[in-house]
């Protein structure tokens, strides 16, 4: 019985790679995913004969993007090209990519947002710019839609900012972050809607970076298009006070955090949205998977003496820390580039410690400057 059991399954994954129209494969957008994404290995050694060095990436906009195919070792990867295509969809860490090949060297993409696990309905309004520049920016070939956007605000002002295209609503207020995160029975995470600022006007949309874009006013053939890219504003930010570093000292930071590290501890160098916004810290998978118990759980951070509780959100990839991380972020006065070593300090079953160095890229700390959305424009005010 167990034989024919392998033989048919063997015969059902033979037919699905050899026979199928379609295959698919899912991916979540870890560190570094800016720059290349590996396809899994599974995948790979299926299709790899059947994949030209140059495919067409389609997103749910109907655009493509011509992405390079590149080995590394067994690994093959997106690599030429592929950062336009995080830059143009505003990609971000821990978002779910689904990939439909077709046979025809194409794959279509469906992109699904990292807290609520639903499609980033801006996905579907953007398009192919060609990756040239224009005023600090990318600007759409066409208008979105063949038209406009029209979303709504109380003001008349020629540019806000916006977080995607969403249906008008009656309220302008932001939720705040803790607020967003509510439990599932089935232990996943999921976040509230987002805050969303707009205008009462037909405009068309452009977007530059993940966490960029703006509004600019409809073109009038008798005078220049304006346009003016901003940051869309989190609920809760930081700003830091800090003078600037320089490359030599973010440099020293990490040598002496990896001279200080042992076989159970990791490194992390901080980022933007582990230490001014976001405030998700995500812990590398293969630590990870070796040292801590595949389930969402409390964690102590040490640091000599004091200690402060956070909550390990589990996934097979891009888990990390939140709930707690932030007050732990603000009382250490950690700052982008500051590099941290945390190492698995033992505990009981239910209590796990993590002793963590600081490694700061400037010793002397400067509080950052807490920051919120309150203007009409969208603009962060002290």
């Amino acid at each position: 019985m167990g034989e024919n059991c392998r033989d048919c399954r063997k015969w059902e994954e033979d037919m699905y790679w050899t026979h199928f129209q379609s295959v698919h494969f899912l991916q979540f957008l870890s560190s570094d995913f800016d720059q290349q994404l590996a396809i899994p290995k599974k995948f790979a050694n299926n299709l790899k004969e059947k994949l030209p060095e140059t495919i067409a990436l389609k997103g749910p906009s109907g655009a493509t993007w011509n992405v390079g195919l590149t080995s590394n070792g067994d690994t093959l990867l997106f690599k030429r090209g592929w950062k336009e295509f995080v830059e143009d969809h505003s990609l971000k860490e821990e978002d779910v990519l689904i990939f439909k090949y077709n046979g025809d060297s194409r794959f279509d993409v469906l992109m699904f947002d990292q807290w609520s696990l639903c499609e980033k309905e801006a996905t579907y309004f953007v398009r192919n710019c060609g990756h040239k520049e224009l005023d600090g920016g990318c600007r759409t070939k066409r208008n979105i839609m063949d038209s406009s956007v029209e979303v709504t605000h109380d003001s008349s002002h020629d540019v806000v900012g916006c977080t995607s295209l969403k249906k008008p609503r009656k309220d302008d207020t932001w939720t705040p972050v803790s607020s967003r995160w509510h439990s599932r029975a089935n232990g996943r995470i999921r976040r509230g809607s987002k805050p969303i600022k707009s205008v009462r006007a037909k405009r068309n949309l452009r977007c530059r970076e993940p966490s960029t874009c703006a509004v600019g006013e409809k073109a009038n053939p008798d005078a220049k298009q304006r346009s003016i890219s901003r940051n869309v504003a989190y609920p809760l930010q930081f700003e830091s006070n800090r003078r600037p570093v320089t490359e030599e000292e973010k440099e020293k930071a990490l040598q002496m955090a990896h001279a200080a590290s042992t076989k159970d501890s990791f490194i992390v160098v901080m980022r933007p949205s582990h230490v001014y916004k976001c405030f998700f810290m995500t812990i590398p998978h293969e630590w990870m998977i070796s040292h801590l118990p595949p389930r969402h759980r409390d964690l102590i951070l040490r640091v000599e003496e004091n200690t402060w509780q956070v909550r390990f959100y589990y996934r097979v990839y891009g888990a990390g820390l939140t709930g707690g991380w932030k007050k732990f972020v603000i009382e250490n006065n950690l700052e982008e580039s500051d590099v941290c070593l945390f190492e698995l300090a033992g505990g009981t079953t239910s209590t796990i410690f993590l002793d963590v160095s600081i490694f700061r890229v400037i010793q002397e700390a400067t509080p950052p400057t807490r920051v919120i959305s309150t203007s009409k424009h969208g603009k962060l005010s002290k």
